[in-house]
């Protein structure tokens, strides 16, 4: 379902798990983490490799061959970046996206990613355009809309929503994917309704082989990639943390990057897609139970089976059936609001969550990302050239104490004396304010101060400026 999203024939999935489950068993340092193919890095790997083939001019690039290629050479480039990355010790790395941002950049995608399916839900021809130019254009199609595949999308998105309500111990996906095969073939859905069908698959496992793109190609795909990187570790860590806390072991944040490079390297050769850590797989794997990676092994060992001998059995699965199990896998993204509970803490790290999503919505999911990335960074730079100037008094009682005479009145201010202390690092950037700032307090001061303190316990270094 997730090739679907990044416009690669359904086989990419399985290879892409090929690839990925038994490298990050063999690598990885978290017991939970199930890397794979998931949503936001289908939607990532579709808008990088279409403005890949606009940038280069590639020659047919309407060709699915072309396309294919030009997928695995991105995703080879994001698996050499993660290496670069995991060399250079760039585990930090996820800390330059603030928290809101991300949030808003991940719920834009979500709903990118829910509209993209709408095509297949009422078997209409899937409008360009933007996020919204899409949905309107669908809004549109209704009318030429085939009922009988929006009849099936429906039900089976019903039944994805209404099934573990009954129980959570039903496979609601399983009982979904299985039962429209047995329907779709009983009922001969394809001949009888016009209804799409995933179509035949290859059987057996992939061979290795190195994308055949241009040199100049692979360049051009370094600036995605390392997008690419921010939003998929960004999500791998935070997951791996999270269950890390909860079942009382730790993450090697560096090793996480070395573990995703193979992965993807591998995933390219395979021609498979981006590799990351999916937060709602390891929801799954955690709720059944899984306290290693022995489960990943495990599921590698079935994906090995199912290219060998199950493939045909997908062959009649209705594509409506994939888009139901795509929007109902990003609902919860939607449904949770995490943008609108941070409005309520901060309403400046609210818009930039909101300027992140609208940026997904109205341009594209890569435009999307550099702009939370720029509105993230901008925001940390702005916060640290205004830092907190406290003027200081003494402590009532306690000889030699001083503190912030704003936060407490019942200091006594030193007379002819002006104490500043500085909340935070000085440098290039805020040196300048922290003057004009310093200044206004001596203004403001009565009787004016004869002399300044300026407490530069909090600075361990200078710059130049």
């Amino acid at each position: 379902a997730y090739a679907g999203i990044a416009g690669l024939p359904p086989q990419a999935g399985l290879y892409t798990l090929l690839a990925a489950l038994l490298v990050y068993a063999l690598l990885g340092t978290s017991r939970h983490l199930v890397v794979q193919a998931t949503s936001a890095t289908a939607a990532l790997l579709a808008s990088s490799v279409a403005a890949a083939l606009v940038a280069t001019a590639a020659a047919n690039a309407s060709d699915p061959a072309t396309y294919q290629a030009y997928a695995s050479a991105f995703v080879l480039v994001v698996g050499l970046v993660f290496l670069v990355a995991g060399l250079a010790k760039l585990g930090f790395i996820t800390q330059f996206l603030s928290k809101p941002v991300m949030d808003g950049f991940v719920m834009g995608l979500a709903i990118f990613v829910a509209v993209g399916q709408l095509n297949k839900l009422f078997g209409v021809p899937k409008p360009e355009g933007n996020t919204i130019e899409k949905l309107i254009g669908i809004v549109k199609e209704l009318p030429q809309a085939n009922w009988a595949t929006f009849a099936v999308g429906a039900a089976a998105l019903a039944l994805l929503f209404l099934l573990p309500r009954i129980s959570k111990k039903i496979p609601a996906g399983l009982v979904v994917l299985f039962g429209s095969i047995i329907l779709s073939i009983v009922l001969d859905m394809e001949a009888k309704y016009g209804i799409e069908v995933v179509g035949a698959l290859p059987q057996g496992l992939p061979s290795l082989a190195l994308p055949q793109v241009p040199l100049t190609t692979y360049l051009a795909m370094v600036l995605p990639a390392m997008g690419v990187l921010l939003v998929a570790y960004s999500e791998a860590l935070g997951v791996a943390h999270e269950f890390a806390e909860k079942h009382g072991y730790e993450v090697d944040a560096n090793q996480e990057l070395n573990a995703h490079a193979v992965a993807n390297v591998l995933s390219a050769l395979f021609g498979g897609m981006i590799a990351a850590g999916s937060m709602s797989a390891s929801a799954v794997k955690e709720g059944a139970g899984a306290r290693s990676q022995v489960t990943n092994l495990v599921t590698w060992v079935v994906t090995i089976i199912t290219l060998l001998f199950l493939t045909p059995l997908f062959a009649p699965l209705p594509e409506a059936v994939l888009a139901a199990l795509i929007i109902h896998a990003v609902w919860h993204i939607i449904a949770a609001l995490k943008l609108w509970r941070i409005r309520l803490v901060t309403r400046t790290e609210f818009w930039l969550g909101v300027t992140a999503l609208a940026g997904v919505l109205l341009i594209d999911v890569l435009e999307g990302m550099i702009i939370g990335v720029v509105a993230s960074l901008v925001y940390v730079i702005y916060r640290s050239s205004r830092p907190h100037v406290s003027s200081l008094g003494h402590v009532p009682g306690v000889p030699g104490a001083y503190s912030d005479l704003s936060r407490h009145p019942e200091n006594t201010p030193v007379p002819g004396v002006l104490i500043v202390r500085l909340d935070g690092a000085l440098y290039y950037a805020n040196a300048l304010t922290v003057r004009d700032r310093v200044k206004a307090m001596i203004e403001e001061t009565q009787p004016p101060p004869k002399t300044i303190i300026f407490d530069a316990s909090a600075q361990d270094n200078l710059d130049l400026t």
